[in-house]
């Protein structure tokens, strides 16, 4: 994946300090290293969209939390039954990061910006990183899609308000992305791996990547690997 940086209030110059090296590297690795799950001709209504947004989220889960020891959503606040959780969160040496990686609408943009503040506001982090898509990628999700240039010119107009560091990471397909077709796999039809109940088999497709199976190889009997539920890691492989 191509990055695209914005930094707001010195996020970068943190993020990119000599002693926070790891937290950089690790950062640019997994995005940089991230594909693209397609489904062509999954909406009838508009012939753009062809990202799957599902099995983008499941990637990052299974890299972000499995493969590289991120806490799997946290509390971005010190009240215990508040229900305010973030997407994941890691320390560093002495910079903690809260990171909320958005594909969805718009508006749940601003939720993210909301813990993050709230989270700086307690102490419980230095910096926040936001992963979103370029309007390039964002046009192919779905309508009213989050995207790194409308994001981009928000938080400069509410800078009495939002106090802390936010690195915003905008995405778009390049040259070296690798671009997974899982129309190619055994399942019937996108509704097999996006509806209700069916988040096993994103895991079996993220999975198969990974492990660099074919895509018409996986199919509802294909593992899983080592997953996350709503209760934190299960550690099953079926």
């Amino acid at each position: 994946m191509n990055l695209e940086v914005f930094s707001y209030r010195f996020a970068e110059e943190i993020a990119q300090h000599p002693r926070h090296q790891n937290a950089w590297g690790e950062i640019q690795s997994i995005l940089s290293n991230a594909p693209l799950f397609i489904y062509p001709n999954k909406s009838q209504k508009n012939q753009k969209l062809d990202v799957v947004q599902q099995v983008m989220n499941t990637y990052f889960d299974r890299v972000m939390v499995i493969d590289n020891g991120w806490t799997y959503h946290p509390l971005a606040t010190n009240i215990v039954d508040s229900g305010l959780k973030a997407d994941f969160k890691k320390t560093f040496g002495d910079l903690t990061i809260q990171a909320e990686i958005q594909f969805g609408n718009m508006s749940r943009w601003y939720s993210d910006v909301f813990k993050f503040q709230t989270a700086y506001s307690q102490s419980l982090i230095k910096i926040g990183l936001s992963i979103i898509p370029m309007g390039s990628l964002a046009n192919r999700i779905d309508s009213n899609v989050v995207n790194f240039e409308r994001a981009k010119r928000e938080p400069p107009s509410a800078e009495l308000s939002l106090t802390l560091p936010i690195l915003k990471i905008g995405l778009s397909e390049d040259e070296n992305t690798s671009i997974v077709d899982i129309s190619a796999c055994q399942f019937a039809s996108i509704r097999e791996i996006t509806g209700k109940g069916k988040s096993a088999n994103q895991w079996r497709i993220v999975h198969g990547f990974l492990s660099g199976e074919s895509m018409e190889n996986i199919g509802s009997d294909s593992p899983t690997g080592p997953i996350l539920d709503t209760h934190g890691l299960d550690d099953t492989d079926d």
